[in-house]
């Protein structure tokens, strides 16, 4: 029962969120980099929900499933969601680096047939007579594809690396954005657990004295037996 209740709330909590319109450009980092709870169990009852507020929904259960133990240290909670973190930043990391990489495979493969087509251009050029100005405008016109085609590369050189810093800046704004949401739940989290801790140390502190009340109420029912004179049954008399 207390588990249907909490999954109806949370229903309801999903459907009068999702009735507002959120800009899906709002999102900072792409999905696999999110901080989420696991909501498939919920896609369906969701569909009508624009998909930035379902990350937003999902965002925050995601810190209110690490906030519902109170039996877990917050010590505990905090690690996890570091080591969730980390995990995230290391993936953003690899990413990061296989684009770059075949962003620099696609430049110098690039470059490589660019400086062959060159080369074959200037060797067709060579078996040709001609005067000393055509070969100077050939070779001007030459090095003119020369200088435009790697000022061409350096470009998108320069804004493949720009937009790798916005990813990257985009990411660190989210990751310190839920970090400080983390934090602020977390000195909840620190104050409810102390209060659980305090009561189930009273709890268990009445139970010890229900447990002792109640052995002193046997231990005075024997006494009083004990202190009846025993009947003595005369010899013949059992079972009788």
């Amino acid at each position: 029962m207390a588990k249907f209740i909490k999954y109806s709330w949370i229903l309801v909590c999903v459907y009068s969120l999702g009735s507002s319109v959120v800009n899906a450009n709002e999102a900072l980092v792409d999905d696999k980099y999110s901080l989420k709870a696991d909501r498939e169990a919920f896609d369906k009852l969701r569909q009508n929900i624009p998909d930035a507020k379902k990350d937003e929904n999902d965002e925050k259960a995601f810190i209110d499933q690490m906030m519902s133990d109170l039996s877990k240290s917050p010590a505990d909670v905090r690690n996890r969601f570091s080591k969730i973190v980390r995990k995230k930043r290391e993936i953003f990391n690899k990413d990061i680096t296989k684009q770059r990489t075949s962003f620099q495979k696609d430049q110098k493969e690039s470059r490589e047939k660019h400086s062959k087509e060159l080369a074959d251009q200037r060797k067709e050029f060579s078996k040709k007579k001609v005067s000393s100005e055509e070969r100077k405008d050939f070779f001007n016109v030459i090095e003119g594809k020369r200088k435009d085609f790697f000022a061409d590369q350096k470009e998108k050189r320069d804004d493949f690396e720009a937009d790798l810093r916005d990813r990257r800046k985009n990411f660190e704004d989210y990751i310190r954005s839920k970090n400080d949401e983390f934090n602020q739940r977390h000195r909840d989290y620190v104050k409810l657990y102390d209060e659980n801790k305090k009561l189930m140390a009273n709890q268990k502190k009445q139970n010890q004295l229900k447990a002792i009340e109640q052995r002193k109420a046997i231990e005075k029912e024997y006494e009083s037996i004990r202190k009846k004179e025993p009947t003595i049954l005369e010899p013949g008399t059992e079972g009788q």
